[in-house]
């Protein structure tokens, strides 16, 4: 019940707000256009007041917080961007290189940086018994 009463007394300061903008708008619009330019001002002032005072510092406190994650985030593309950058083909005008049929062997080039994997030795005598049905 209370809500409902909150609600009716919110949109009532709100009509009687827009009649009286209305109202300043019709008899006297110099000194409504002044009104307005101040209190544009004032809240911008008080917003920069608390910016500077409270949010300011917690912005900072978040940035450099995440500085370290934002460090290796930027290291992990470089590396991407060198662990996939193609050469720019080179146009020639020699004859094309021969195409590899089926039959002959290609050699896969090794992979530089190997992945880190190791092996954790686990209870290996509970494998599945898959001939069971």
């Amino acid at each position: 019940m209370s809500r409902n009463w909150g609600t009716l007394v919110m949109y009532t300061l709100i009509t009687l707000a827009i009649f009286y903008v209305g109202y300043q708008m019709v008899t006297n619009p110099s000194s409504f256009l002044s009104s307005i330019i101040m209190m544009i001002g004032i809240a911008v002032l008080v917003y920069g007041a608390i910016y500077f005072l409270f949010l300011r510092n917690r912005v900072r406190a978040g940035a450099g917080r995440n500085s370290n994650e934002m460090k290796k985030y930027k290291q992990a593309v470089k590396q991407s961007k060198q662990k996939y950058k193609s050469p720019a083909p080179v146009k020639s005008k020699a004859k094309p290189a021969p195409k590899f049929s089926s039959n002959t062997k290609q050699t896969k080039a090794k992979r530089k940086n190997a992945p880190n994997l190791r092996v954790i030795e686990g209870n290996k005598s509970k494998g599945k018994n898959r001939a069971s049905f």
